[in-house]
C-alpha cells in the first residue's frame, strides 16, 4: 500500500464502520468515503444507515449488524466482498453503548451490556475480518475507546471499564497482528456533540460552561474524531500501532485555573 493524498488516501480499499449510521460513526463513514474508500455501514439503526448509504451512493452499502452476533459480522464481510470486490483493509470498531452506574448501583445487566457491545463486539468482529485482511496483505483496525478509560468520569463505571478493556485489547491485538501487516490502535475521544452525549443522562450538564474551561474551550465535533480515525486508517500512520490516540481538546488536562488568561 502506498500513501496517497486528498481523496486518494484510501482509494482501492474496503472498510467496515460499526455504529456507522449516526454521530461519530456517520462522520467517519463520510470521511473514509471522501478519501476514496468503499464502506460498509454496520449498525442496528436500519433507516438511518440505509439513508446514509443512499446519500453516499456507490461508495457505501448498509448492513444490519449487532456487533455481538458473529453471523451478522459474517454477513457484513460477505456484503463488502460482493459489493466492492476488494479485500477488507480498514475496520473501525465504533459501535458502543454508554451505560451509567456507580460503585453502589452498577448491576450485572448494565455491566454485561457494556462489555458485550464495547469489548466483545470488537473481539468477534476482528476475528471474523482477520482472514480476509491477512489474505489481502494487511490493513488497519481502529478501536473506539474513550478518555473515560483514562479518567473514569463519575457515574459511568460500566462504560469506563468496558472502554479501558477494549483499549487493552487493541494493544494486545497490535502486538499479535503486526507480523501480518495489520496495525491496531485505539482512539480516545473526549466530549463530542453526538446523540449519545445529548441523552437524559446529560440533561443537567451545562456544556458551554463545562467545556468552556478546557484548554480548547468547546465541545468536540464528530468530524474531528473522524479525521483522527482517517489518520489511523491510512498509510499516514504506517508506523503507528498499539497506541492510544487521545482527541479531547485537552480535557484530560483538566479545566484552566482561575488565574489562567
Amino acid at each position: 500500500m502506498t500513501t496517497g493524498s486528498g481523496s486518494e488516501r484510501l482509494a482501492g480499499r474496503a472498510a467496515i464502520v460499526t455504529g456507522g449510521a449516526r454521530g461519530i460513526g456517520a462522520a467517519i463513514t463520510r470521511c473514509l468515503a471522501a478519501a476514496g474508500a468503499r464502506v460498509v455501514i454496520a449498525d442496528v439503526l436500519d433507516s438511518e444507515g440505509a439513508a446514509l448509504a443512499t446519500e453516499l451512493g456507490a461508495a457505501a452499502r448498509y448492513a444490519h449488524v449487532d456487533v455481538r452476533r458473529r453471523d451478522d459480522w459474517e454477513s457484513a464481510v460477505a456484503l463488502s466482498r460482493e459489493a466492492f470486490g476488494l479485500p477488507l483493509s480498514v475496520l473501525i470498531h465504533n459501535a458502543g453503548v454508554m451505560t451509567p452506574g456507580t460503585v453502589a448501583s452498577t448491576d450485572e445487566e448494565s455491566l454485561t451490556l457494556a462489555l458485550d457491545v464495547n469489548l466483545l463486539g470488537p473481539v468477534i468482529g476482528t476475528q471474523v475480518c482477520l482472514p480476509g485482511m491477512i489474505d489481502g496483505g494487511g490493513g488497519s483496525v481502529v478501536v473506539m475507546s474513550s478518555i473515560a478509560s483514562l479518567s473514569v468520569g463519575p457515574g459511568f463505571i460500566p462504560y469506563a471499564v468496558s472502554k479501558a478493556a477494549n483499549a487493552v485489547y487493541a494493544r494486545a491485538a497490535a502486538r499479535e497482528l503486526g507480523p501480518h501487516g495489520i496495525r491496531v490502535n485505539s482512539l480516545h475521544p473526549g466530549g463530542v456533540e453526538t446523540p449519545m452525549n445529548s441523552g437524559p443522562g446529560f440533561a443537567a450538564l451545562d456544556k458551554d460552561a463545562w467545556f468552556g474551561r478546557m484548554p480548547i474551550p468547546r465541545i468536540g465535533r464528530p468530524a474531528e474524531i473522524a479525521a483522527a480515525a482517517l489518520f489511523l486508517a491510512s498509510d499516514d500512520s504506517s508506523y503507528v500501532t498499539g497506541t492510544q490516540l487521545v482527541v479531547d481538546g485537552g480535557q484530560l488536562l483538566g479545566p484552566r485555573a482561575t488565574w489562567d488568561s
